[in-house]
């Protein structure tokens, strides 16, 4: 393994070890501390900053269970400023979602155990239902949980006027209040399937530009 910055990853790995006496670290917390020296530096992450759990597996010889704990626990230590809002963003931004039309199901490719977890427990909050059985990385959600998801996070903020025009446009209607707004908004976002296709979704705003108003 070519480290990106080894003269940091020392400094900052024998200060920690160091921090309480020789030897006073726990194997647990080292292991996590390393971890996290690691993703720091760059290490088993994709040109989008993806962790690889499958390279990280085989380079490190542990299983992707064992990966996934420990990355969940890097999270919890030394990720304080975690933000559910720009992190949904990001899967939305990096087209990690696809829409199934006819079975009106969302999935989102979360590999991040700590998202994975936040967004499951947004759901909850709303009593809706997510479904993680296809896979350990994919979370599904239906239209309806989606829509009330984006109205949850949004709040009562007043909706920007451009967004408002755009979908009265679209969809050739009088509305003002949020939820049918973003309900309605919702609706288009499904029709293209979800994908950041080069035509815009509405006349002047395309989906992600829409997207980054609801989750700003």
């Amino acid at each position: 393994m070519n480290l990106n910055n080894l003269s940091q990853f020392a400094e900052l790995f024998i200060i920690k070890f160091l921090e309480n006496g020789f030897g006073a670290l726990p194997k647990r917390e080292l292991e996590i501390y390393v971890m996290h020296l690691l993703l720091t530096d760059g290490q088993f992450k994709s040109e989008g900053q993806d962790i690889d759990f499958h390279e990280m597996s085989l380079v490190l010889k542990m299983t992707e269970a064992k990966v996934r704990n420990l990355i969940y626990e890097v999270d919890l230590k030394y990720e304080p400023q975690f933000n559910f809002k720009a992190e949904l963003l990001s899967l939305i931004e990096k087209q990690k979602i696809v829409v199934d039309k006819d079975k009106d199901v969302i999935k989102f490719a979360i590999h991040s155990p700590l998202l994975k977890q936040a967004f499951e427990y947004e759901v909850r909050k709303l009593n809706g239902i997510s479904n993680g059985s296809f896979s350990k990385h994919v979370v599904s959600i239906n239209q309806e949980t989606f829509t009330n998801l984006l109205v949850a996070l949004y709040g009562d903020l007043p909706l920007p006027d451009n967004l408002k025009d755009a979908i009265n446009i679209r969809r050739d209607v009088k509305v003002t209040d949020n939820s049918t707004l973003i309900r309605l908004f919702t609706e288009e976002f499904i029709k293209t399937s979800g994908n950041k296709s080069a035509e815009l979704l509405f006349d002047s705003l395309n989906p992600v530009a829409i997207f980054k108003q609801l989750l700003k």
